[in-house]
Order: structure tokens, then sequence, then C-alpha cells
């Protein structure tokens, strides 16, 4: 069963209740609305697609969860906090959101820096990670091979199909008006096919379509990804990790509900938007992912592809979010740069904060808008 808002006790009188309007029905805009409404404001969520399906970011068969980051230890924690945030909404929408699958880093050597660095970062927050070598990766993970790798004992594989059809649920429960497509967007009004509304804050989460409404300092680039069969795998898939190599970008996330692994590459691909492209992945990006699941599951170098997409990434030069109120008072959450799915429910918990005028739990003044770091070069992040 769902959670309701009857579980909140504190919610303020109608005089003094906030009225929110969230532009985005992706995982960012989902939590938003339902932090929102967990903090008493009545919440008004525009998209014009059925929570989970159309083209945005959020729809896919699987999405990795890590804790590793480098020597950033700020990032770490945060995702630390967030996967404590997907147990809470595992409770409360009555289903697992995150398989504990852990996360390998394979390494061309045992002397790779941003392994080490993660693997170092990790050990001195406490939390669970192991570095091994051959023989260790044969005998944990059978038929899986690598030279070296360092493992994120916290990683998973989350599924969002699963998760945006619970908060579809659980919003609708708690009483969030679910509102079509928004044609004018401004800092306190949303104007939509039923007419205008006027709002005490507007919330914007519409990934690749959030220069739609404003100047964000961003970029959409088209990433392929290609889906092998992997039933050849048996039981053997169920406890497999998520995979991925530093160096290279390419990554794997193995998805057990339809016997599949996702394989794609984190690195910035060539400008692009969602909006009329034809999602064909090229028979040249098709065999390098071949070739990079082959490397390191040998009996699936000639799998059948089960399927193929295309998706964007709003990216920022940095490659980190933006967290921010626009001068005129609109909060915006955009630019997540392909690693904010896991960070889902702790963004949404900051947005919904911020909305409020209430202090933020976590400080976001490195997630503004203003940095200099948005001016600079274009650089690539740790998968």
């Amino acid at each position: 069963m769902t959670g309701t808002i009857s579980a909140f006790d504190s919610e303020p009188s109608r005089q003094q209740v906030k009225q929110v309007a969230v532009v985005g029905g992706g995982v960012m805009g989902a939590f938003t609305a339902a932090n929102l409404r967990m903090l008493g404001a009545e919440v008004t969520l525009y998209d014009p697609h059925e929570m989970g399906t159309g083209p945005g970011a959020s729809v896919d068969t699987g999405r990795s969860f890590r804790v590793h980051y480098g020597q950033d230890s700020e990032l770490v924690s945060m995702a630390v906090r967030s996967r404590r945030l997907w147990s809470e909404w595992s409770v409360r929408l009555g289903r697992p959101l995150l398989h504990p699958t852990g996360k390998l880093l394979v390494e061309k050597s045992s002397a790779d820096r941003q392994a080490f660095e993660s693997w170092q970062t990790m050990r001195r927050m406490g939390l669970r990670t192991d570095r091994m070598g051959a023989k260790g990766v044969a005998r944990e993970w059978p038929g899986f091979e690598a030279a070296h790798v360092t493992i994120d004992r916290l990683g998973g594989v989350l599924d969002p199909q699963v998760v945006l059809q619970g908060m579809s649920g659980w919003l609708a429960q708690n009483q969030v008006k679910m509102r079509g497509e928004a044609m004018q967007v401004t800092s306190n009004s949303v104007h939509c096919a039923q007419g205008e509304k006027r709002f005490d804050a507007v919330v914007l989460t519409t990934g690749a379509w959030t220069q739609r409404w404003m100047d964000v300092p961003m970029e959409v680039t088209r990433q392929q990804l290609v889906y092998f069969d992997a039933s050849a795998l048996g039981d053997r898939l169920i406890n497999l990790p998520v995979f991925s190599d530093l160096a290279s970008g390419f990554y794997a996330i193995p998805t057990v509900k339809d016997g599949r692994i996702k394989v794609a590459n984190h690195h910035p691909g060539p400008l692009g938007h969602p909006d009329g492209d034809d999602r064909k992945v090229t028979a040249e990006f098709r065999k390098a992912a071949r070739a990079f699941l082959g490397t390191h599951l040998p009996e699936l170098a000639e799998a059948n592809v089960a399927w193929e997409h295309v998706c964007f990434y709003s990216g920022t030069a940095d490659r980190d979010f933006i967290l921010d109120r626009t001068s005129d008072g609109m909060i915006v959450g955009a630019g997540f740069s392909g690693h904010g799915f896991k960070f889902g429910p702790l963004v949404g918990r900051l947005l919904a904060q911020m909305a409020l005028n209430q202090s933020a739990e976590v400080d976001v003044s490195r997630f503004s808008m203003a940095r200099p770091a948005l001016k600079m070069k274009s650089s690539t992040l740790a998968v």
C-alpha cells in the first residue's frame, strides 16, 4: 500500500498553505512534488505525458546507483544520504526500489588512480568497499573477467519504471493535482490548456527542455544505449553487479526482470535534442558496446541485441548539477549530467525546501548556476 499524507499531522492551516507548481514530471519532479506535500504545500504537477512515459530521460528499465566519486567526499555523502532515502521510499511505496548488486570499477591496472581514490575516500568515510584481482573477481562473480576492480559495495540497480509508477500512485493518493503540458512558465504562474494559475513558487525540473523556459548553462547531448540479451547467464544475472570502465566511459547495468544488460557510454555525446530525433543507434557504437560487454563477460560476446535506444543528457561543463533560484524567484533543478537519477529523493527534498524558503539540509552553493566552472571547457565524469 502507498502511504498517505495523514502520516504528517503538522500540516499548517489553509491560510498558511503554500501553492507550488512543479513543471516536469520525471524523477526529479516526482520527488519534488512528494516532498512539497510532506512539507504541507498544495502542489500542481505539469507534464505532457503520464508519469513514467514519454521521451524524458527518466524513462528506462535500469539505472545504476553508486556512492563512489573519487575524492569528492561531498558527493559521496550526498549519495549515502540518498541511499537511505531510497530505503525510506521503498517502505512508503510498499515495493523494493534498489536492487543492491554492488558496483565494480574495472581497471586496466592496479595503478588506476581514479578507482584508487574512490577506494581511499570510501574507506576513510567508513563505507563498504574492496579492491581485488582476477581470482577474487572470478570467485565472487563466476564468468566475469577483470584484472583489477574497485568495488563499491553500496552500489546497485534502480528501476525507473517501478519508481515512477510507484510515485505516480503516491502523488495521486496524496492529492497532488496533475495537469498537462505547460505552455508558459514564470516564477509565479503556469499557463496550460486548462488556463493560467498563479503560485507562491514554481519549480522547474524539465531536463532537456529546461532551455525552453530560461537560459541555463548546460548542453543537451545524444547518448546511445544497447540492451543485450543476457539470458545465457541464468541465475547469475541476479547477483551481477553494475560495472564500468573509468577510462573509456563504458558501463553496463544488468536488469533482472527482462534478462538484459544495458551498455552505454557516460562520456558526453554529440549535441542533440529529444524532439524529432530518430533515436537510432549507429553500427559503430553497437560494435563498441559489444566489445566492452564481451571483454568482461565473454559468453555474451555474441549475445543478441534485444533493444536499442537513444537518451539525452542535460550536462553542465563541470558535470555537477544546477540547484538554484533565478533572480525573479524561480527554483531550478537541471543539468543532472547523466548521474542524477540516484539522487532523486534527495534532490526532491532540497528543491522542496528551497521552494518553501526553508534552509536546505545540504549546502547547495556548489550547485549555483552562476559558478565560474559552468563557463569553462566541458569535462567528463567518472562512471
